[in-house]
């Protein structure tokens, strides 16, 4: 079967990637795969009854030759090619409308099965407060067992995936685009940390295939289909993250919402999404509670946290003084202890820039990030780890310390 490869390949450039393409009917129709479409003649495949005649005219002009150049690409891309044949190829996958024909791998295969898979969505145009809740959504379910998969995308996207690398878990990015593109180039070092730290880079796409806006709905239906559920963080009306919860509630995959500002419009995607049946979610125990008793070997119920606007102090830590009108509240500088004598070797060079930089003074998040130039996701995590390692702490109003 592995042999087979080639001809999935070329049956994918015949057919090309699309999420109306009637892959399983096709296949159905073909018991021995690629190759025996690939072998039969031209009367064989108009009588199987599913293709059309444009679909015909493509299989009879395309030379197995093309799909040698896709895999010479492969080897030096340093990726793997999965067919729906392979052992490796998402087990989900294959339930779904419209499967990929052909997935482009960059990182561990055994991402593709790692633990219990959960998608976490949103708009690139991230708030802090949302890119903060999903950095600690992230990390709540892959200490309870989960694996993250989203879009490799900037603002929730990249902040799902930083908080899972920082938690030590698995993520897989599904990319609209081929595996040799640049895109978004902000997250260059992002895709390659998730390939070199046991998570995957996936795209159905060939490589050289350039990030068109058609594209993206298209991919969309992979997050959801290689996950048991997806979860939606701050999403306009118009979002695609709503194609994506979309594609979701058609593949009979559980969806998840984080709710917000009822007048805002860049919640109002994910609010609407409750109020037709989606789950709301307040900690990532709304999420696990799902799945308790279906994975009870995957998952640990108690590492996951409870609260997800949890505070980083005991409240009757913070004293509040009385404050002219407009003016910040701010809690009091606690005295300066003895300085570590030196820093956790364990830390990422972003991580000990932070704690270099913050102090026993109280400094506001807005500070920390024109001081520090990383991308939003990125910055949050590292923040969210050195509050997990008890380096800083974080007060009311997105102040932090050191401890």
């Amino acid at each position: 079967m592995a042999n087979d490869l080639i001809y999935y390949l070329w049956l994918q450039c015949a057919l090309g990637v699309s999420p109306a393409l009637r892959t399983q009917e096709i296949l159905a129709a073909f018991p021995r795969g690629a190759k025996e479409i690939y072998e039969a003649s031209d009367y064989e495949r108009r009588l199987a009854g599913v293709f059309t005649n444009m679909q015909l005219s493509r299989l009879r002009q395309i030379p197995i030759s093309q799909t040698e150049i896709l895999l010479e690409e492969c080897a030096r891309q340093n990726a793997h090619i999965l067919s729906p044949q392979d052992a490796a190829y998402p087990a989900r996958l294959l339930q779904i409308p419209g499967l990929p024909l052909a997935l482009y791998v960059r990182g561990s295969l055994e991402a593709l099965h790692d633990r219990l898979p959960l998608a976490i969505v949103g708009t690139r145009r991230a708030s802090r407060k949302s890119v903060d809740i999903c950095a600690r959504l992230s990390t709540d379910l892959v200490h309870a067992g989960c694996a993250v998969v989203s879009g490799g995308a900037l603002g929730i996207d990249s902040a799902a995936h930083w908080g899972t690398l920082h938690a030590g878990g698995s993520t897989v990015a599904i990319l609209g685009c081929g595996l040799d593109i640049n895109y978004p180039i902000e997250n260059a070092s992002l895709r390659a940390k998730i390939a070199e730290s046991g998570g995957a880079v996936v795209s159905e796409y060939p490589f050289g295939t350039a990030p068109a806006a058609k594209n993206f709905p298209i991919r969309n239906r992979l997050i959801s289909g290689m996950s048991a559920g997806v979860i939606v963080i701050e999403a306009g009306e118009k979002s695609g993250s709503l194609i994506t919860a979309n594609c979701a509630a058609e593949q009979g995959r559980d969806v998840f919402a984080v709710p917000g500002d009822a007048f805002g419009s860049t919640y109002t995607g994910g609010n609407k999404l409750i109020r037709d049946g989606a789950k709301p979610v307040f900690s990532a125990m709304d999420i696990l509670e799902e799945y308790e008793f279906l994975y009870p070997n995957l998952l640990d119920m108690r590492r996951a946290e409870r609260d997800l606007a949890r505070a980083s102090i005991e409240p009757e830590k913070v004293i509040v003084k009385s404050k002219p009108v407009g003016a910040a509240i701010m809690p009091p500088a606690k005295p300066k202890p003895t300085p570590h004598p030196t820093q956790p070797t364990s830390l990422s060079p972003l991580e000990q820039q932070i704690l270099l930089l913050v102090s026993y003074t109280p400094q506001h998040v807005d500070h920390i990030m024109k001081a520090i130039s990383a991308p939003y996701g990125e910055l949050f995590a590292a923040l969210m780890h050195l509050e997990m390692q008890a380096l800083i702490e974080q007060s009311p109003g997105k102040m932090y310390t050191k401890k």
